[in-house]
């Protein structure tokens, strides 16, 4: 479990700490390191989209070696081009090239362990199972400041990724406690409905999306928003969700009903990741000289809070577990409060209270939606086997959704002649209306399901009767 999630964050975090280090190896400006990011997230997202039909076809042991192996080889080649430091032309596609297969492979253990969590029976102990899963990613986040500060910097950021190159292989020795006789799908026989797409087919359009989106967002990266190459991908990529929204009902024939309060919440969840990815704010203390220690002790007292919050919002879905809707509508203020802290930084010469509470806030109310979200979720898998993997592909496709958004704004900002700050406030602007939405989202449930006669309790709270 805390593989997938736990070894992904922290290459994700080591890049988001390190953006001055990667921006002077690559020769690009510290905003540009978030293609890095996104070659992580995007690789994580095609993975999460191919993963339940690669899954059916292999065993998760299988599964497991196959990308951990290619996982190991992809951070080996990032040490030992930091280390040999070849030229651009050669140093550029091979950190790339290995940025991109990384997140693609490390992402397939993230559903391997959803799938070992709802094959419990125990809800508690699901609860339990999902908690510690959901706080790998701030775990990692937690540590990896201090990796970086303490040995990154001390061995170089090559024999860094050298050392991360080991931990895959060696989480292999667990695998067997983790899904002992499990992994092998006992579906394979199971009677398919008339008229139902093949899995191959299901899969191909999402593919062909995801795709799409991973090359519209790589060119607003290289060649600008404004350039042709990305407006036509722009179009391509909208006119295949367009023809994706008309074959919906095709796609998901003999799929089965999902959940209503399962597509609201990942809904939710969705929107939440877009606010709160962390790249522009860090890159802005990172643009404004702020010092390595302020970077790090900021990331890692946020991280300790969204541990803390993870875990207290597990305690209470074991006890509680039809307290899921309160939950997210109890994260939200926190959220709020953190964007909206995070909006006045172009104000403040240096604030490092406010700098420091801003991300705390943020990290507690995301923590708190995210685990809320995933336990309502988990145990609605058990009805209806479609929304099992999910969370992880939301959570990895609305952060890179929102990496995207937030530099089209950014980038939208500069075109338009604002200077550095006013195009920073206007993402810290935008960052703020996407909890907004997700508010008004929650507010339009609450209020819906209250004015529908007769419905249950469990509806609005989030009890998985629901």
């Amino acid at each position: 479990m805390l593989l997938g999630n736990g070894l992904r964050s922290i290459s994700t975090t080591t890049v988001s700490v390190s953006q001055s280090e990667f921006a002077s190896f690559l020769n690009i400006s510290v905003e540009k390191t978030d293609v890095l990011i996104e070659l992580l997230l995007g690789g994580a997202v095609l993975a999460l989209a191919l993963a339940p039909f690669v899954i059916s076809l292999r065993s998760a042991r299988k599964i497991a070696v196959i990308f951990a192996v290619i996982t190991t080889v992809c951070y080996a080649m990032i040490g030992v081009t930091m280390l040999v430091d070849p030229a651009l032309e050669v140093r550029e596609p091979v950190i790339i090239a290995s940025f991109a297969f990384s997140g693609f492979s490390v992402a397939f253990f993230a559903p391997l362990a959803q799938l070992a969590i709802n094959d419990e029976s125990d809800p508690a102990m699901r609860a339990r199972l999902t908690t510690v899963w959901i706080s790998a990613q701030p775990i990692a986040f937690l540590v990896t400041p201090q990796l970086v500060k303490y040995v990154a910097f001390d061995i170089g950021t090559g024999n860094y990724f050298l050392i991360l190159a080991a931990m895959p292989l060696i989480f292999l020795t667990f695998i067997p406690f983790v899904f002992g006789g499990k992994g092998e799908v006992a579906d394979a026989l199971a009677p398919v409905p008339a008229g139902t797409p093949k899995p191959w087919k299901r899969a191909l359009p999402l593919i062909v999306a995801v795709i799409s989106f991973e090359a519209w967002t790589a060119s607003n990266s290289f060649v600008g928003i404004d350039s042709i190459i990305s407006l036509s991908l722009m179009a391509l990529f909208l006119a295949i969700v367009v023809a994706l929204f008309l074959r919906r009902k095709h796609l998901t024939r003999g799929a089965g009903q999902v959940p209503h309060l399962a597509i609201f919440l990942l809904c939710v969840l969705f929107v939440l990741e877009i606010p709160t990815t962390g790249l522009y704010d860090t890159a802005y203390l990172v643009r404004h000289l702020c010092s390595g220690d302020l970077i790090d002790n900021r990331a890692t007292l946020a991280a300790a809070s969204q541990i803390i919050s993870v875990f207290a919002t597990g305690a209470v879905m074991v006890r509680y577990p039809h307290w899921g809707t309160r939950m997210v509508g109890l994260a939200l203020p926190f959220l709020l409060a953190g964007m909206v802290a995070i909006y006045f930084y172009p104000y403040q010469e240096v604030n490092v209270p406010l700098f420091y509470i801003s991300k705390m806030l943020s990290s507690i109310g995301m923590g708190m939606a995210t685990a809320a979200v995933i336990g309502v979720v988990s145990g609605l898998a058990a009805q209806n086997k479609i929304i099992a993997l999910a969370p992880a592909f939301i959570i990895m496709f609305g952060t890179e959704v929102g990496i995207e958004i937030l530099e089209i704004v950014f980038q939208s900002s500069k075109l338009a002649g604002l200077d550095i700050n006013s195009a920073y406030e206007m993402v810290f602007a935008i960052q703020i209306v996407a909890v907004l939405i997700a508010i008004a989202l929650m507010l339009h449930w609450v209020t819906g399901k209250r004015a529908a006669p007769g419905l249950p309790q469990s509806a609005l709270s989030g009890s998985p009767a629901a």
